[in-house]
This record gives structure tokens, C-alpha cells and sequence, in this order.
């Protein structure tokens, strides 16, 4: 099957690996360029530091180093992997999404290095929250109609981005496979879709076995 491949780099790579190890033809075009902002480290410390992707890990920078020896609470899997390989010591890993991460945390004084772009959350009472973009997102454009049976949706920007694109180059959706990382991006991309799935767990492995099988 060719599937597209829409989240930004390195992750589109990433993907598209595991997509050709499952036997599938992957075409990457990233519809979300990230790019690193300059920001300050905080005079005062907070409790704990809070990354939401491997996108925030990779682009804070060398000023994050004075915060390598606070704890720092990971959305996930894959952003607690990137932050421990950059050398931030206590790491904990979250269940997936920024909303289920604040909601499971004590009451404190909590960083949160992010993107200039962040999904709207409930702070919970007792948490005070700072945020810090350490990197912004702009949209790409799709740039031709790609031959596909599929497509991959990692966010909801990504999401609605590519629904925009596909209808504004003249794509039939009903000729499409969505496959999305969560519910919240599966209802970005609205609707008229040929099929549209979302994984059971924001995270790449679910994604990717809700795939069919290659012929």
C-alpha cells in the first residue's frame, strides 16, 4: 500500500522506515516544518519540567542544560527516549497526551517547554504552569496530489492541514484511508473519508498496526 507520510522531520523518516519494514510504500511530505526559537531559562527553578514532544527535547537547546537535573515529566515514550539520549537525568514517562499528563501530576511549580502551536489543556488545580515556546511549526503545503491509498496523521495541525491541501488540489476523499494517532486528530481532518481510524494509544506502534497487512 502507499501510504503518506505528513508529520514533520525527523519523525517522517522514522515512520516511513517502519513503514517499509512492514512491507508498505511510504511517500513522505511533511506538512509541519519545526524550527528552534530563542528563549531564556526561568531565575527561578520550578519543580519539575515538563516536555511535550521530542520536537521541544531536540530544540531547547543548550540553555536547557541548567534544567538537565530537575525532574522533567515526558508526554510519552518517544519523548522521554529523545530527552534521557540528551542528557536530562530524571525522566519520567507520561501516558500519551499533555491533558493526561497534567491531570496525574502532584501540585508543584512545573516548566513547560513546548511548541509556539499547543492543543488547548485544563490546568488542574495546585499546578502552576509556565510555558516556554522553544520552537514554532509553520504549515507546509502539499505540494501535488499524491498517488496514495493512505494516509498517516500524527496531530491535529497536521491533520487539518492535510484536509485542506487534498481538497484544495481536487482529491477525492472518498478514495482515501485515514489513519490517525488519536481521536482528537482523527476529528481535525473531519469527514467524507473513504475509512477513518484512530489508534487506541497516541503513539506510533498503535498507528501502525491498524495497518493492513501487505500483500
Amino acid at each position: 500500500m502507499r501510504i503518506l507520510v505528513v508529520r514533520p522531520q525527523p519523525g517522517a523518516d522514522a515512520t516511513a522506515a517502519r513503514l517499509a519494514a512492514l512491507g508498505h510504500e511510504a511517500v513522505v511530505q511533511s506538512l509541519l516544518e519545526t524550527r528552534p526559537l530563542p528563549w531564556v531559562v526561568p531565575t527561578a527553578l520550578p519543580d519539575a519540567v515538563i516536555l511535550s514532544s521530542a520536537a521541544a527535547v531536540r530544540h531547547a537547546g543548550a540553555q536547557a542544560d541548567a534544567l538537565k537535573a530537575v525532574s522533567a515529566h515526558a508526554v510519552g515514550e518517544a519523548t522521554a527516549r529523545a530527552a534521557r539520549a540528551a542528557g536530562w537525568i530524571d525522566v519520567s514517562t507520561g501516558p500519551g497526551t499533555m491533558q493526561a499528563l497534567l491531570d496525574g501530576l502532584a501540585a508543584g511549580q512545573y516548566l513547560h517547554l513546548a511548541g509556539a502551536d499547543v492543543t488547548a489543556v485544563v490546568v488542574p488545580p495546585g499546578l502552576c504552569l509556565t510555558r516556554i515556546a522553544v520552537y514554532e511549526t509553520p504549515l507546509q503545503p502539499l505540494p501535488a496530489l499524491p498517488d496514495i491509498a493512505a494516509v498517516l496523521l500524527h496531530s491535529p495541525r497536521t491533520a487539518g492541514q492535510f484536509a485542506a491541501e487534498w481538497d484544495r488540489l481536487g482529491g477525492r476523499r472518498a478514495a482515501l484511508a485515514l489513519f490517525a494517532i488519536s481521536p482528537a486528530t482523527l476529528a481535525a481532518a473531519g469527514g467524507g473519508w473513504g475509512s477513518a481510524v484512530a489508534a487506541p494509544k497516541p503513539n506510533d506502534v498503535a498507528l501502525l498496526a491498524m495497518l493492513p497487512k501487505a500483500l
